[in-house]
């Protein structure tokens, strides 16, 4: 039994008439006629009364017909969702992101497009650092990730990386700190001063990065704590345990116990990178087809010049 004979039954058993079933289905008489005989034999069943002057449903014919719509709306459904699925519209979407990555407007831009235009998809988020993500990613268990990264990450020959922005590094202390509000301030100008930074294993690369351009700058770093959430650096500030660096971006979670000030050397800026494979699943590709459509955010420094003036 094949699908276009029951449509061809159905057709048929709404119109309660051969020639007018043909009419619709675009075939002949004849044909039709001999595939609803097919199918009768098939089933070994009469479901059509036939005489020279009407068509009528067997009781057999009238069940049947219930059980043919079901099962042609059955196979349409399952015909759009193949259709979907291979669009990208349906299944899931894994994205990794560092602790910055969604207070970047053009991250969080490109989510909320994301979960608007594809609501059937899935979106599961997930906190990875840095190399993790890049590792993950390459064994398929994360679809792309944003991190970051002073320079291009290193990648496997498999995954390809998009730069979306670089942002100005800023020193984040207590409002009544010796260093905030300083204007001009530098790297080295930290020495001396206890750091609060985040854990080698939560940083994804950021604190040695730190650490290297502060050496470069003259200033030896001086870890007063380890952190492993940036809800934890930033408070640790407020409370006055050691002074951070951070990018730009976060400059958005402002706090009366916080005073953000930006660092002028010209070494001191990070980049946001949005890493995936080359042969996107179609899913990943609709989200790389709205990042790319979203303008790069040109304020993040604006943010950190803004944030010092005060």
């Amino acid at each position: 039994m094949e699908l276009r004979h029951l449509r061809y039954f159905v057709q048929v058993a709404e119109d309660l008439h051969f020639a007018r079933a043909a009419a619709r289905l675009g075939i002949s008489q004849p044909p039709l006629s001999q595939q609803i005989r097919a199918l009768e034999d098939e089933l070994g069943v009469r479901l059509l009364d036939r005489t020279s002057r009407r068509v009528a449903l067997t009781e057999a014919g009238t069940i049947f017909l219930d059980a043919a719509r079901r099962t042609l709306a059955e196979a349409d459904k399952a015909v759009s969702v193949a259709r979907r699925a291979a669009r990208g519209e349906l299944g899931e979407l894994r994205v990794g992101f560092n602790a910055s990555a969604p207070f970047i407007p053009r991250v969080a831009a490109a989510i909320h497009a994301f979960r608007r235009r594809y609501p059937d998809v899935r979106l599961a988020l997930t906190e990875v650092a840095g190399p993790a993500q890049v590792e993950q990613i390459a064994a398929d268990a994360l679809d792309l990730g944003f991190l970051r990264s002073a320079g291009c990450p290193a990648l496997p020959s498999a995954l390809a990386a998009t730069r979306l922005l670089t942002e100005r590094l800023v020193l984040a202390t207590r409002p009544d700190h010796p260093l905030a509000g300083r204007a001009g301030l530098r790297l080295r100008d930290v020495a001396g001063f206890p750091l609060v930074v985040y854990a080698s294993d939560r940083s994804g690369g950021f604190t040695e990065e730190l650490f290297a351009l502060m050496r470069a700058g003259g200033a030896e770093p001086r870890v007063a704590q380890t952190v492993r959430e940036v809800s934890t650096l930033l408070g640790l500030v407020a409370a006055g345990v050691g002074i951070t660096v951070v990018a730009a971006s976060l400059c958005a979670l402002q706090s009366a116990g916080l005073a953000y000030t930006a660092l002028v050397d010209a070494e001191a800026s990070s980049a946001m990178w949005l890493v995936h494979p080359l042969a996107p699943s179609r899913a990943c590709a609709n989200f790389l087809d709205i990042v790319a459509a979203e303008e790069e955010e040109p304020t993040a420094s604006a943010r950190a010049d803004a944030a010092s003036a005060n």
